[in-house]
């Protein structure tokens, strides 16, 4: 029988009314809680003392608990918030007061499977384990508990049953079932449906119909005997249903039955992320584990909802009195950013999961959607809002994902499937250069990237262009696989129209960076908005409402550096700006550089560090062959995994200090993705082209490293594994690079038909000297490139062996490195930049920036046989069996960045 009363949810109280009246005698001894078993491990463990304030979350497929540390925690059922404010306290027999579990949890420990917080008290310790079966609409909590006395736990929060933004608020009711021990939350329409319980809870907090209304939370208790303690977890389940309460009750019930097992399989989906996508071990731990961890984050990206399918969520945060938790939403740019990513870890089902949900919802005219509530099939969405056309960029990035999959994957068939929503896409934006001078316009099709503030709106950004070069590429080359050659040729003409409009447009030689946008007069005043140095930015808003060029020294060209489509020249010059203290902190880089008078570091657009601008500019420099600016933004990326939201990576910083923004979505899907990329495609150089038939391999390693691993690497239907490992002996140097084809793709049931090519081509500093190369213990030729600060050495191996072994003999060359240091919280910016480092036969040539008035320490691996000279301000150091030491002195103000160009004599001392 239920117990129950209404709630008014948009007013937030509990309008307590009597359904019927039952007593807890009549249902005779309380259900037990589940035997306690040992929880496996899916492999990945993080665990440190609580942050009060840190973020956390519990991520399923089809539900998610968000929350802090030390404070309370909401449960959502896709496409609907269940409760919020839940909290645990605990009372001991015989003593007067509870304990706030807030006051007492002193550890988190985070697993892809499950989210463990320690209690600790001198009478006892509860552990509480929070999951999300990957593919059930709840959450399963298991109290693990510990006590010398018998010990009272209550559990407290608000019943909220709202669906999620927009759709509006409901008029729900609650109430208490006895023979669950559970209360139900519904809505008038029964559609809509919650629950959450334990089976030996009892009620604490209903009152009668007749009473006041109260804004208070819900309360039930649980008793917990020693002798009980010892054998048993102590469940609470949260349950939701979107097709009425009976629907609940039997998710409700099998969470709850089904306890372990659920839990097992959790630990058996995450060791499948793991070992059968791609793995990478240097040897910088840290590196390893992040990008292990950025799996994991963009994994729980994925969702299901039960109105408009499966697709990838853009992030998470709590929603406090709102119904928007973070962007937990469909976004069509983030899923296909963060899909490059995944194809580079060979997720491919994952990447066509992304697609199929985009193209669900292409616009008539080919636009791909910017972005799809959770609640969109409710309301007039695609219609009536302006948020699923905002953008123009997810069109473009729609056909650059798809080309990247097929060049992964070599899957045609899924392109066939496509091709007219990619051709629409492709017209939609080809469309949109309304003036025929080859670059693409957001004020015909919507934002690029920068969405308000003193940068809006912009008419043409280079941002955009970037994209736009690579999707017309991309269509031209899927084309030519359709057999489409007129389409193939408009393509490539448009890429190279584009090409060259770029580098006209936006090239300021004067500079010597690369503009941000065109813009168009505006029809009113854009005033500043409040924040640091407001007169400064009006000012030069000001003097930009009428300018034909938005001449603003931003990262945004680090897109087009990505795909390598800028002229080399200025390319490096362009490296020169993103990787400087302007732009990069030791945290990520700014949208913006800090010299400008538009320069605001708490703001959203144009001041504020985002690990997705860092994530480009990494795979800028790699391409250009900037391996230094390349690895410090690929570190500060990887070391926000461990620095506020355990695992995970936030979606924005100050551009000041070293601290997330509070509306920051704190485990942000991209973010993690920029993990993954700048490792796989920037600093491993590993990429599969031509539907999975060549693999390249082209890493530009730091100069202290001297293995890699790098398993399960996806080309078409095989899998390889690539090792790199380096040897030296009385100054010369051999580098062993082996490519080897896994054991269950070699069998002729596999399908895996092996590459057509391989290409090896590893980097070494500019003043090695290849002496040769051998393939398989044979002679090889191979082909020396200059790019930037390095010289690559190509081999080409056509139709090679399943197993390969190329070995690289050289003398070393010189070159710099520094291990990144850890982040502390609330830092400012004050590590070395080493913007460039390259050697000849005379000199070691550095571009250095450092604060004034310190002075620095890089590492310095030479010539066997050679030494270095000391220069002003710099000088050497060195002890037996080590790398020299180089200590730079940078005179100036403290509060300023100093660039230094060093040139330090180096001779043979035979």
């Amino acid at each position: 029988m239920r117990q129950g009363v209404c709630l008014q949810v948009g007013l937030c109280l509990i309008l307590l009314c009597a359904i019927s009246a039952s007593t807890a005698n009549s249902q005779g001894a309380p259900p037990t809680g589940p035997p306690k078993f040992v929880l496996p491990k899916s492999g990945l463990d993080l665990e440190r003392r609580t942050q009060s304030g840190s973020f956390f979350d519990v991520v399923g497929h089809k539900s998610a608990v968000f929350g802090y540390e030390n404070r309370s925690l909401e449960a959502w059922v896709y496409p609907m918030k269940i409760i919020d404010d839940f909290s645990l306290a605990f009372r001991l027999e015989g003593y007067p007061l509870n304990i706030p579990g807030s006051e007492i949890q002193v550890g988190i420990t985070v697993r892809p499977e499950a989210t463990i917080f320690t209690y600790s008290h001198a009478a006892f310790t509860v552990r509480q384990t929070i999951f999300a079966p990957v593919d059930e609409p709840g959450i399963i909590m298991l109290l693990d508990v510990q006590s010398v006395l018998p010990i009272t736990i209550t559990a407290s929060f608000r019943p909220r049953l709202r669906l999620f933004w927009p759709a509006g608020v409901m008029t729900a009711y609650v109430g208490w079932d006895e023979r669950s021990h559970a209360y139900s939350l519904g809505e008038e329409t029964h559609r809509f449906a919650g629950m959450i319980g334990s089976p030996a809870g009892r009620d604490i907090s209903l009152m009668p119909y007749q009473e006041e209304p109260r804004d208070l939370p819900l309360q039930f208790v649980i008793d917990v005997p020693v002798e009980t303690a010892k054998s048993q977890f102590i469940p609470i389940v949260i349950a939701g249903s979107v097709t009425g309460h009976d629907a609940a009750q039997t998710s409700y019930d099998k969470l709850l039955s089904e306890a372990q097992s659920l839990y097992e399989k959790n630990v058996a989906y995450y060791e499948r992320l793991q070992n059968e996508t791609v793995s990478v071990t240097t040897p910088d731990e840290r590196l390893n584990t992040a990008f292990a961890w950025a799996k994991v984050g963009v994994d729980k990206g994925i969702a299901t909802n039960p109105y408009l399918g499966k697709g990838i969520l853009a992030g998470f945060r709590t929603s406090g009195e709102s119904e928007r938790p973070g962007f937990a939403w469909f976004f069509g740019r983030d899923a296909l950013w963060t899909s490059l990513a995944i194809n580079s870890y060979g997720d491919f089902a994952a990447t066509r999961t992304v697609l199929d949900f985009l193209k669900k919802f292409q616009r008539a005219d080919g636009k791909i959607p910017h972005e799809i509530s959770q609640s969109a099939s409710l309301i007039p969405w695609f219609t009536d809002y302006p948020y699923p056309w905002a953008s123009a960029d997810a069109s473009p990035l729609y056909i650059i994902v798809h080309a990247d999959y097929w060049h992964a994957s070599g899957d045609l068939d899924f392109i066939r499937a496509n091709w007219n929503s990619i051709v629409k896409a492709y017209q939609f934006s080809a469309a949109t250069d309304t003036d025929g001078n080859g670059l693409i316009e957001n004020s015909k099709a919507g934002t690029g990237w920068v969405e308000g503030g003193p940068l809006y709106p912009a008419h043409e950004e280079i941002y955009l262009q970037g994209l736009w070069i690579q999707a017309s590429l991309g269509i031209a080359e899927l084309a030519d696989q359709m057999k489409d050659s007129k389409l193939a040729a408009e393509a490539r003409a448009n890429a190279e129209l584009t090409r060259t409009a770029v580098e006209k447009t936006y090239w300021l030689p004067d500079r010597n960076f690369y503009a941000f946008a065109t813009g168009l007069p505006r029809a009113t005043r854009a005033e500043a908005e409040p924040g640091p140095n407001r007169l400064a930015r009006q000012s030069r808003m000001d003097l930009l409402a009428n300018s034909h060029l938005i001449d603003e020294d931003t990262v945004l060209p680090a897109v087009p550096l990505w795909w390598h489509e800028l002229a080399d020249e200025r390319a490096q010059s362009e490296i020169d700006h993103v990787g400087s203290a302007a732009i990069a902190t030791d945290w990520g880089d700014r949208i913006i550089s800090e010299r400008s008078q538009l320069y605001d570091p708490l703001s959203y657009h144009y001041g504020s560090v985002w690990p997705l601008f860092t994530g480009w500019a990494s795979v800028a420099a790699y391409a250009y062959g900037r391996p230094h600016v390349g690895y410090q933004a690929l570190m500060a990326n990887a070391s926000l995994t461990f620095a506020n939201a355990l695992g995970y990576v936030t979606e924005l910083l100050s551009g000041e200090f070293n601290a997330p923004f509070g509306r920051s979505s704190h485990h942000q899907i991209w973010s993690e993705a920029m993990v993954i990329s700048p490792t796989m495609r920037g600093l491993l150089g590993i990429e599969v082209r031509d539907g999975g038939q060549t693999l390249r391999f082209a890493p530009q390693l730091p100069a202290d490293w001297d293995h890699v691993t790098v398993t399960n690497v996806v080309a078409g239907d095989a899998r390889y594994d690539l090792t790199l490992a380096q040897e030296r002996v009385d100054g010369l140097a051999r580098e062993m690079i082996s490519l080897n084809q896994r054991d269950a793709e070699k069998q002729p049931s596999a399908g895996g038909k092996g590459l057509e090519r391989a290409i090896i081509a590893p980097a070494f500093p500019l003043d090695a000297t290849i002496k040769a190369v051998y393939v398989n213990d044979r002679a090889a030729k191979f082909d020396v490139v200059t790019v930037g600060d390095i010289k690559r050495v190509q081999v080409i191996l056509d139709r090679p062996s399943p197993n390969v072994r190329v070995v690289f003999g050289y003398t070393e060359g010189t070159d710099v490195y520094n291990a990144p240091e850890a982040l502390n919280a609330g830092q400012r910016s004050e590590g070395l930049r080493v913007i460039r480092c390259h050697a000849d036969q005379n000199a070691l040539h550095l571009t250095l920036e450092g604060l004034g008035g310190r002075h620095y320490t890089l590492l310095v691996r030479h010539k066997s046989g050679w030494i270095l000279h000391d220069v002003s301000g710099a000088k050497f150091s060195k002890l037996p069996g080590q790398d020299s030491q180089l200590i730079i002195d940078f005179t100036g103000p403290s509060d300023a960045y100093i660039r230094r160009q060093i040139d330090i004599p180096m001779n043979s001392i035979d």
